[in-house]
């Protein structure tokens, strides 16, 4: 239990961290948090998963209705 504990502290840590790296990164470049999302563009999460490290992942691709793949293309 206490592991768990210690564990869920670390990552509500790390959490609040990057959340004001990203809050600063907004500030400094004058954008709203919308605007600031749609400049980073999709996240390739096979990188990722790489960059951390993560090694026994199943990465399952979402299934797109017709509809929504054709507004994904455009």
């Amino acid at each position: 239990m206490k592991s768990k504990k210690e564990w869920e502290t670390k990552s509500l840590e790390w959490i609040h961290k990057v959340r004001e790296e990203i809050d600063e990164e907004i500030k400094r470049k004058g954008m709203t948090p919308t605007q600031w999302v749609k400049a980073r563009g999709k996240v390739d999460i096979k990188e990722l998963c790489k960059k951390m490290d993560l090694k026994n992942i199943t990465i399952i691709e979402p299934k797109l209705s017709p509809r929504l793949r054709k507004i994904q293309t455009r």
